[in-house]
């Protein structure tokens, strides 16, 4: 019996012309196309031919309905915002086809993150080391995330946060600031980037001692600067050594 193949489509920070032309093309090869109904939503004019599938569902929910289309033959994709690795729906597929030992074709389409989107809005904020860490209250413990934010923070990354507000309201960012602030500057600078997947952005850049005195949503992303970032007109600039005849 044929089976079909299941295709992780990452569908970029939202904005259409953010969508990769291989995201494009393989939403055009499937039959089945399977994802949140927001997400679907942005790419109408590319699944006006194929059976959609939107329900209110879990992703082991939408992970399990994946295999199951493929294995009854039909190429389905399945979408996610931004890149399908990132905090996003491979994990969950591929932990699902790992427990039940499931053999099936799979693909994943990389799509343009959300840290991308924000930093090109922003200048060049992580244009040295960088670690990006969600404050998400349904992901891991808290204490396990406090303690990787705290060793970012000492090490002296550039810190992209995604989900700062989560069911819990503004209390993780709160104490999130609180760790930050034991090793960084008031005046380090901290870019937010909201509704980047809508047609209009919102970023402002503010200094992390003044952070929660700007409205926050769960669409926001951060990226705070790390000891040598600095801002420039209105960039987060955050510099690499370069040296003539060396290099970087």
């Amino acid at each position: 019996m044929h089976r079909g193949k299941v295709f992780l489509v990452g569908l970029g920070p939202g904005p259409l012309d953010e969508i990769t032309p291989r995201a494009i093309d393989r939403l055009s090869k499937a039959e089945v196309v399977i994802g949140h109904r927001n997400y679907l939503e942005s790419i109408k004019k590319y699944t006006t031919s194929k059976q959609v599938i939107s329900g209110e569902m879990t992703p082991v929910e939408r992970s399990e309905l994946a295999v199951k289309t493929a294995l009854e033959g039909k190429d389905v994709a399945l979408v996610s915002i931004g890149d399908p690795g990132i905090f996003a729906i491979a994990s969950t597929f591929f932990n699902y086809i790992a427990k039940y030992k499931i053999s099936i074709a799979v693909e994943i389409v990389s799509g343009i993150t959300m840290t991308n989107s924000a930093a090109a809005l922003l200048g060049s904020p992580i244009g040295n080391d960088f670690a990006v860490i969600s404050l998400s209250d349904r992901a891991r413990p808290w204490n396990m995330i406090k303690k990787r934010l705290e060793s970012a923070a000492r090490s002296d990354f550039v810190i992209v946060i995604y989900n700062p507000i989560g069911k819990v309201g503004i209390r993780r960012l709160k104490e999130a600031i609180n760790i930050l602030m034991k090793y960084r500057k008031d005046a380090t600078p901290v870019g937010v980037v909201s509704e980047i997947d809508g047609k209009e952005n919102s970023v402002e850049i503010l200094t992390l001692n003044n952070l929660l005195k700007h409205k926050i949503n769960e669409n926001s992303t951060l990226v705070i600067g790390n000891s040598e970032s600095y801002v420039f007109r209105e960039w987060i600039i955050t510099p690499r050594n370069y040296k003539e005849g060396v290099g970087y």
